[in-house]
């Protein structure tokens, strides 16, 4: 094969593994940021076509190769995207955040020319810039020629013209930024030097502060970068059956179309983070129409940047936003996995008729009836008899899924190891079952057996139990029932005696209950299958299968009796001096 039969070969290669946002028109060159950096540095109109992109785009750009590689593309920033970073970048909540900014001014002041510099800071917001010398140093205008005012600090000196003194900050670095700038702003634009040091003087930072953080929200609002209590509306939730009802009937509002625009970034903390294993992602891999792929995919990065800020992410904190990304794919996924019943043609065209917010309501809306059922069983009457410990009477896997759904934005809880983000429906199917199995237990252990909370508190913390109270759960309490009732035939709830131990390890190698357990333990699950509804009735016998097979598992290799340690996490184990 020749090189340029491997060339095409390795063309058609990586073109059949890219993924959907790699076939987006961009204006960016390829390779990872510290290249596409110097590729748009090496062309012949670098200055101008640095200016031409996307501020966003560069932002990230420059964040994503570190400031240290990405500052050399600052002095080329037209002041509208130099505007944008100090949006981005700038802001703590609804305050300037002066360090973040000087760090930005430092390049600009050292490297751009000076019609740049000149431009770049007569053209910020007048409040941004003011903001940033008000909080920095002190103006205050000379009344005696070349006289500084008396009782000034030591730090001040007098400004070029000498017509103001300047206090400047003690900190070296911060006070080397402002003579800097003062020194070249009386160089390219004295008369703006002059309004700067009468907005120290006379303006109010909270006035200043006010105005320019709503001249920020503005410009950010297009990007999903809303204020964050339009934000958390992306949390608000539906009926998703219904939504689904009504979307299949075609009753929902058509979805807006919008013209695409002509490139489209995705931030590479998004395209790091969706794969295949999000069927958003696969579904979107699946579009051939590139006006649609672009819609989406600029659909994505606004629901994106709205659950950033509902979760309290300042924009310009692109990393830390890692896992709200993979959150948001994931309720986007199963969002979209439940309205298309799974069906990747369905899919498709909910993306087309449906907007990605929407869905992710739906993924988040599921996740919410998990956690409000996992809540009620919390109270209904409970699922702990520790104080402070919330889920004492659960196994750890059962633990870990509910400590899962308590968080503010619910996790799946597979097991103690495993937290996942919920993405797809078999998570769904799972968690229902499992929490459904703890309201049996529960129903069971204070209702059938019509035990208390007190009852049973009495019975871990009087003395009579060797078992800790911590060890004490639903499936203790079960376990202990089919024992006695296998040595004494009655079903209580209690410490197993030495003499009981002594036994139970040949009565489950006899397995009394033959192929019927069932009718064997009827009178501990009897009063389940009479009392509870119909559905719940596999539940009982699944309980009572499995805890039947741990009590083998465990129990039954048991030959001689060395003390009741080896029962203690599966049974009520009595007290011998009590």
């Amino acid at each position: 094969m020749s090189k340029q039969q491997e060339k095409v070969v390795d063309l058609e290669r990586r073109r059949a593994e890219a993924g959907p946002f790699d076939r987006l028109d961009t204006a960016l060159p390829a390779g990872e940021p510290i290249e596409q950096i110097d590729a748009l540095l090496s062309r012949s109109d670098a200055e101008e076509h640095i200016k031409t992109l996307n501020p966003h785009t560069l932002f990230r750009l420059i964040k994503e190769a570190g400031f240290d590689q990405g500052m050399d593309l600052i002095p080329y920033a037209s002041p509208d995207q130099l505007q944008i970073f100090v949006d981005l970048d700038c802001w703590a909540k609804d305050r300037i955040d002066t360090g973040r900014m000087s760090t930005w001014l430092s390049v600009l002041v050292a490297e751009a020319d000076d019609e740049h510099f000149q431009r770049a800071l007569r053209d910020l917001d007048p409040e941004v810039t003011a903001l940033f010398f008000k909080k920095n140093f002190v103006a205050v205008e000379v009344i005696e020629e070349d006289q500084i005012p008396e009782g000034m600090p030591e730090n001040v000196e007098l400004s070029p013209d000498n017509a103001y003194a300047l206090v400047y900050p003690e900190d070296e670095d911060l006070s080397g930024l402002m003579r800097a700038l003062v020194d070249r702003l009386y160089f390219v634009d004295q008369g703006l030097a002059w309004a700067l040091f009468e907005a120290v003087r006379w303006e109010l930072t909270s006035e200043m502060e006010e105005t320019a953080y709503k001249f920020r929200t503005s410009r950010l609002e297009e990007y999903g970068f809303v204020e964050r209590i339009e934000a958390l509306d992306v949390y608000s939730t539906v009926d998703p059956v219904d939504f689904r009802q009504r979307w299949e009937s075609g009753e929902l509002e058509e979805k807006p179309v919008l013209d695409p625009p002509s490139t489209i970034e995705v931030p590479t903390v998004i395209k790091d983070n969706l794969n295949d294993e999000f069927f958003f992602f696969a579904i979107l891999d699946s579009i051939d129409d590139p006006a649609q792929l672009k819609r989406l995919s600029a659909e994505l990065v606004s629901l994106s940047n709205r659950s950033m800020v509902a979760d309290g992410i300042e924009p310009g904190e692109i990393e830390t936003g890692r896992e709200v990304i993979r959150r948001t794919a994931g309720l986007l996924s199963l969002g979209l996995h439940f309205v298309a019943r799974t069906e990747p043609e369905a899919a498709r065209r909910a993306l087309e008729t449906i907007p990605l917010r929407s869905l992710f309501r739906v993924g988040h809306s599921i996740t919410a009836n998990l956690q409000q059922k996992a809540r009620t069983l919390e109270d209904r009457p409970t699922l702990s008899l520790i104080e402070g410990v919330p889920y004492s009477l659960l196994n750890p896997d059962e633990t870990a899924l509910f400590e899962g759904l308590a968080d503010l934005r619910p996790t799946f809880g597979r097991d103690r190891e495993t937290f996942e983000i919920f993405r797809h429906q078999d998570q769904i199917d799972l968690a229902a079952l499992r929490i459904g199995m703890v309201a049996f237990k529960q129903l069971w252990l204070f209702g059938v057996t019509d035990n208390t909370v007190e009852d049973l508190a009495n019975l871990v913390y009087e003395g009579t139990l060797l078992n800790e109270p911590d060890s004490v759960s639903f499936d203790a309490f079960f376990a202990t029932a089919l024992a006695t009732h296998i040595i004494r035939q009655e079903p209580a709830l209690r410490g197993l005696t030495s003499e009981e131990l002594r036994t139970l390890p040949q009565a489950l190698r006899d397995k009394p209950w033959d192929d019927d357990p069932i009718q064997f333990f009827e009178s501990v699950i009897g009063p389940m299958l009479v009392e509870l509804p119909p559905e719940t009735t596999g539940l009982a016998t699944k309980w009572l299968d499995q805890t039947l097979d741990w009590l083998i598992d465990e129990l039954a290799p048991v030959r001689d009796y060395i003390g009741p340690e080896p029962y203690l996490e599966l049974l009520l184990v009595a007290h011998p001096a009590k």
